[in-house]
């Protein structure tokens, strides 16, 4: 029988949601190979569950397509950015979420996105100056421009005045004249103090500078992403508040838009923490949000998210977090891992063959590694903290389909016998 409003992980085994009975956060992390069940065994039963709102990571764009129209029929207001098809999706435009010029320093880090990490050595001085430029850019367009004006094309149109002037010229570039105006209105403007930073750099520089700025947007510059990007209509802040299913498609094959996506999964989760904060009773909001972030390792990089998911419980934010391996984890997120792993009250194991995750599964579980390398096939292993560690056996979603007709008929013949 189908419990409702239920945390669902596996064949009979179902769990409360409700974090001030149980002391746990419904935080989420399920381990396990790909074709191991995580979609079908937990991530579909959960969506259908239709508790609160969802953001659900999409990589092939199967889950919109098979239950947006189950959910419509729950009440759900349904929304779908398409990072793919952009022409077939909802608008989302990142300087909706703007609030503070730290908030601009932060978008332009990670339109750039990391060009390094331990095991590929390059120079950070020019990420971190193409930043600088970034930032004064995107700052520009967000205090001095209208607001129908404030979209990435104009992003695009500012960095082609950048173009570097010859030696020896004295009027600048049109960029430069537009900083200069800053100045003379408002000789404290941190838009015109990150231009200045930016200047610092000899001509050949700061053309290399250039070159690799617009070599990083040059794959957003499309007219299906101009228009994707123009305005934005998805309301972050609305999904707190109204029953909302945003299930953002991403390909798992092309990782060009990467940086897109990861700026909206961020945006999303600061966005509803500051709403919860500042407009929400008991600062929770009013609808309780779960993340279902498939492929999490591989499709998403959420910026801090080790710092976000410690606090999100009290605004009543969860995660779902799908991946294949710790390693996997660990690669993504390195030192950071560990923490996002503790903050996941409930941690599923649906077995494969990496080693390092195995041997934490069987410390966790006092039992024999070849036991966890040898697990049969759909079974799994449920730990919940505060609990003993429970070995089930998957969840059929064709079997969970048929007890959620029967269900819905028998709410039905209720209802017409009361008529």
């Amino acid at each position: 029988m189908i419990k409702k409003n239920a945390l669902i992980i596996a064949k009979d085994q179902y769990y409360n949601m409700n974090c001030h009975e149980t002391k746990l956060n419904n935080n989420v992390l399920v381990v396990g190979t790909s074709g191991s069940g995580k979609t079908r065994g937990i991530v579909i039963p959960n969506l259908l569950q239709a508790n609160g709102s969802y953001i659900i990571s999409d990589p092939k764009g199967n889950l919109y397509q098979s239950y947006h129209r189950d959910l419509k029929k729950k009440g759900y207001r349904i929304c779908k950015l398409d990072f793919t098809n952009p022409e077939k999706s909802d608008h989302y435009n990142f300087f909706e979420y703007i609030h503070s010029f730290q908030d601009i320093i932060k978008i332009a880090h990670m339109i750039m996105g990391e060009k390094f990490n331990e095991n590929y050595k390059f120079d950070p001085f020019w990420n971190q100056a193409s930043e600088l430029l970034l930032t004064a850019v995107i700052g520009y367009i967000y205090y001095y421009f209208p607001k129908k004006d404030r979209t990435i094309r104009s992003i695009f149109s500012l960095i082609e005045e950048a173009n570097i002037e010859e030696e020896g010229s004295i009027r600048g570039t049109e960029l430069d004249r537009r900083m200069r105006r800053v100045e003379a209105c408002d000789p404290d403007s941190y838009v015109h103090k990150y231009y200045k930073k930016f200047k610092v750099g000899a001509s050949k520089t700061l053309q290399s500078i250039l070159i690799m700025i617009t070599a990083a947007l040059g794959r957003f510059d499309s007219p299906e992403i101009n228009e994707f990007m123009k305005e934005d209509t998805i309301q972050i802040t609305k999904i707190g508040r109204e029953k909302t299913a945003l299930f953002v498609v991403v390909s798992d094959t092309d990782r060009s838009m990467d940086n897109l996506v990861n700026l909206f999964f961020t945006q999303a989760l600061n966005e509803l923490c500051l709403y919860a904060d500042t407009k929400c009773n008991d600062y929770r909001l009013p609808i309780d949000v779960r993340f279902i972030l498939d492929d999490f390792a591989t499709n998403c990089k959420i910026d801090n998210f080790e710092r976000i998911i410690s606090s999100i419980r009290s605004r009543g934010i969860s995660t779902m977090l799908m991946i294949q391996s710790e390693s996997q984890l660990e690669h993504a997120y390195g030192r950071a891992a560990d923490t996002i792993i503790g903050n996941c009250d409930t941690y599923v194991y649906l077995g494969g063959n990496n080693l390092n995750t195995a041997r934490a599964i069987s410390l966790r579980c006092d039992i024999p590694l070849k036991k966890i390398l040898y697990m049969p096939v759909s079974t799994n292993w449920i730990f919940r903290r505060g609990q003993m560690p429970v070995h089930g056996v998957n969840l059929e979603l064709e079997e969970y389909l048929k007890e959620i007709q029967c269900d819905e008929r028998e709410i039905q013949g209720e209802k017409t016998n009361e008529l």
